[in-house]
């Protein structure tokens, strides 16, 4: 059912008006026998239901499904699920490249880290692999995820508690305290302390290396919380401590996750993570085959690539739903038809987190003169910051006969409609959009009509 006559079907249920003593007439209880599960979903074949239990085993009313079928359900969930990070590093795509810089900057210069780029783009699953291979080799490794009411104190607390206070320089081995399992926390002050205090004591560290992670950086609002960050940072490398930071989060550049501080610029090295290659996306996919069993049409790797625009988020989303409509179909080969469905379904989500109002204006734009612009601005606005101007719109669309100029105008014309944001910097009007999720989801509507006229490549390929 289309949106628009959904919302209407709905619409008088919503704005139903009834009698003032309507709403506080007695309603008489209702008891409902217990009913054996099982045997109702047996009574009604068609009725959804999980197909495997808790424990992850397939459940016994399944056993209809063909055992490969099944085992390629299971795969799927750990090689192509888009809304948990990978964990495992035989899961894990691509990036190989960032991994072995990121692991340089740790062991050969002993640096602090900060690894920035676009929203969805893989770095929390990089610095689980990370956290993997450093823990392999013998690091002590604290992962935390910061919130927007980050306290310097209470985190960095919770942090030592994952250091043994056997690897303090001024505690022997047989000591009570460290055999009765103390952490290094142990030795921090009662409430709240500073970032000296707090260097003073990782200095005091041997035996070992820390790596503290913080991820989701982006997320501190106190700058007081960044400040004293920076000053552990600073303090850490002055003392030639064992303990780095890696810090992680949203962000065009360094400076903005860490401020101006211009005393630590020389502790730290900036990251920029960068988008899926193809080969990589082809890597993604020949992981989930072999673990699978499910093979793709080779064809569908460029198509997948393209309309991801390089993010790990939607090209594992994109695999996920096309290999799982392939397997409700009881095959193993996943065609363009099963990724046209996976498109579908893609793009219905992404309207589910958005306002109807929304959904509705944007499909205004999709199917008609737009289309090439939008496919040039969902591309153009994947930089770092989202912030694009006219001279990049152009630069995708090749042969067009219009200028940065015209394309200034029609956007400053359409700010409102496509909720555009825009701003003057260094003499050059530049666009972005006030919703991030706004240009992927154009850029697949775009997609999903090119698919079905067989155009794809001609309207995405160059852009």
């Amino acid at each position: 059912m289309a949106l628009g006559s959904a919302l209407k079907f709905l619409w008088p249920f919503g704005r139903r008006e009834l009698p003032e003593d309507d709403g506080y007439l007695p309603v008489a209880a209702t008891v409902v026998p217990h009913r054996d599960a099982h045997g109702a979903s047996r009574l009604r074949p068609d009725f959804p239901t999980f197909r495997a239990s808790a424990l992850d085993r397939p459940l016994d009313r399944r056993r209809e499904e063909r055992r490969e079928i099944t085992r390629a359900r299971f795969a799927l969930a750990t090689y192509f699920t888009p809304t948990q990070p990978v964990a495992d590093r035989s899961s894990f795509a691509g990036r190989l490249g960032v991994l072995a810089r990121l692991i340089s900057a740790i062991e050969s210069q002993r640096s602090h880290v900060v690894l920035y780029g676009e929203r969805g783009i893989g770095k929390t699953s990089l610095l689980h692999v990370l956290a993997d291979v450093a823990r392999e080799s013998s690091y002590i490794v604290s992962y935390a995820t910061c919130g927007s009411n980050a306290n310097f104190s209470d985190l960095f607390r919770a942090v030592l508690h994952d250091v043994p206070l056997l690897f303090h320089r001024e505690v022997a081995p047989n000591a009570g305290e460290a055999e009765s399992g103390g952490s290094l926390a142990d030795r921090l002050p009662a409430g709240n302390f500073g970032a000296g205090e707090l260097a003073d004591l990782c200095a005091d560290i041997t035996g070992t290396r820390v790596l503290i992670i913080l991820d989701e950086y982006d997320r501190v609002e106190d700058t007081a919380f960044r400040q004293q960050v920076a000053e552990l940072i600073k303090n850490l490398s002055d003392r030639a401590a064992r303990v780095q930071l890696v810090i992680a989060g949203v962000a065009s550049n360094l400076q903005e996750l860490i401020g101006y501080v211009p005393s630590i610029r020389r502790n730290v090295i900036g990251l920029p993570m960068p988008r899926l290659e193809e080969s990589e996306v082809q890597e993604m996919i020949a992981l989930g085959e072999t673990a699978s069993g499910v093979r793709f049409d080779p064809n569908l790797t460029r198509i997948i690539h393209l309309l991801a625009l390089g993010s790990p988020y939607f090209a594992r989303l994109l695999c996920h739903h096309a290999a799982a409509e392939a397997l409700d179909q009881g095959r193993l080969t996943v065609d363009q038809g099963h990724l046209r469905r996976a498109l579908d379904a893609a793009i219905v989500e992404m309207e589910g987190r958005m306002a109807p109002r929304t959904v509705l204006d944007m499909r205004k734009f999709v199917g008609g003169r737009y289309d090439p612009l939008l496919a040039a601005l969902g591309e153009a606005s994947r930089s770092i910051d989202g912030w694009f101007g006219g001279r990049a719109v152009v630069e995708l669309l090749p042969g067009a006969p219009i200028t940065a100029q015209q394309v200034e105008q029609e956007l400053a014309g359409l700010t409102t409609q496509l909720g555009l944001e825009t701003e003057i910097q260094d003499g050059e009007r530049r666009f972005r959009f006030t919703d991030d999720t706004l240009p992927i989801y154009l850029w697949l509507m775009v997609g999903r009509l090119r698919l079905d006229s067989g155009t794809l490549e001609d309207v995405l390929a160059t852009v």
